[in-house]
């Protein structure tokens, strides 16, 4: 049997400025909003391909605690997209006050790839792929 991914789920305090943030910032587009789990809804964004984006409230009674968004830690890493200009994306989210984790580095097989901070905590990493 063949997998894909079919979303990637990200839990937020406030599950609407989090999806504004991604309309804003990565051309987004919310297509639903419902509740899945008693007492919370979760939007469903289309993000440019086959992969969903669902944003959630927490439910009641759930912890408050945060990750970070940094580099190598344990679970959930980060989640990438694919750029064309990864100078021009890191100029427009720099000057939109984006924080930058990894400024822009060239791999060894010359892509070019950098990690910022979304809401909640998140690490999304911007790749260029190689000529």
């Amino acid at each position: 049997m063949e997998y894909r991914i079919n979303h990637v789920h990200i839990r937020a305090a406030d599950p609407h400025a989090s999806a504004a943030w991604y309309e804003q910032h990565f051309n987004a587009k919310i297509v639903s909003e419902r509740q899945v789990m008693p007492n919370t809804i979760t939007i469903g964004m289309e993000m440019g391909g086959q992969c969903r984006l669902n944003v959630s409230s927490q439910p009641p009674g759930s912890s408050d605690a945060r990750s970070v968004a940094e580099l190598n830690r344990l679970g959930l890493e980060h989640f990438g997209f694919d750029v064309a200009d990864i100078a021009a994306e890191m100029e427009r989210l720099e000057a939109a006050g984006v924080r930058v984790v990894l400024p822009i580095t060239e791999t060894p097989t010359g892509s070019k790839l950098s990690y910022i901070e979304g809401p909640d905590d998140v690490l999304i990493e911007l790749v260029q792929p190689a000529a």
